[in-house]
């Protein structure tokens, strides 16, 4: 009797062992969970940019770092050729996004402004078209150019 229950457990173990041999391979992280649940929208957009912020005939270099972000929320912050650091926040929308109004303090540009706009992400080319009002209501066009490296 003592040798059929030494031989019914050890088929039981060889049994569950073999499940689980066949069972452990097959368990791998699900696609939905990379990233921290961040949306597609967002990774198109995080990475880092090098380009141009220009108006008119005044163009400097600008670096553009976009954080991964498990929101509907992106934060662009910049880095000038002229030493300028400053951040936007926008909201995506596949590979577009909308700047909406917020106070932004650019020291090469003199002071606080109230910036809007809209950018598009093409393959790796980003294209921010920017407008910063003064405290007295003028109003500038910006743009940044700029290829994800």
């Amino acid at each position: 009797m003592n040798n059929s229950i030494i031989k019914f457990r050890t088929i039981n173990l060889v049994v569950m062992a073999i499940a689980l041999m066949a069972v452990i391979p097959s368990c791998k992280k699900s696609s939905n969970d990379d990233d921290n649940n961040i949306t597609p929208s967002q990774n198109i957009f995080s990475g880092i940019y090098y380009g141009t912020f220009s108006k008119g005939t005044f163009s400097e270099a600008d670096t553009i770092v976009i954080p991964a972000t498990s929101s509907s929320d992106i934060v662009m912050n910049s880095r000038t050729e002229r030493g300028s650091v400053y951040s936007i926040k926008a909201t995506t929308d596949a590979s577009n996004f909308t700047i909406p109004s917020q106070y932004v303090t650019v020291a090469t540009l003199g002071g606080t402004y109230t910036v809007t706009g809209t950018g598009t992400l093409s393959n790796s080319n980003l294209v921010i078209k920017y407008t910063f009002v003064t405290s007295a209501g003028s109003s500038s066009n910006w743009t940044f150019n700029g290829t994800k490296q």
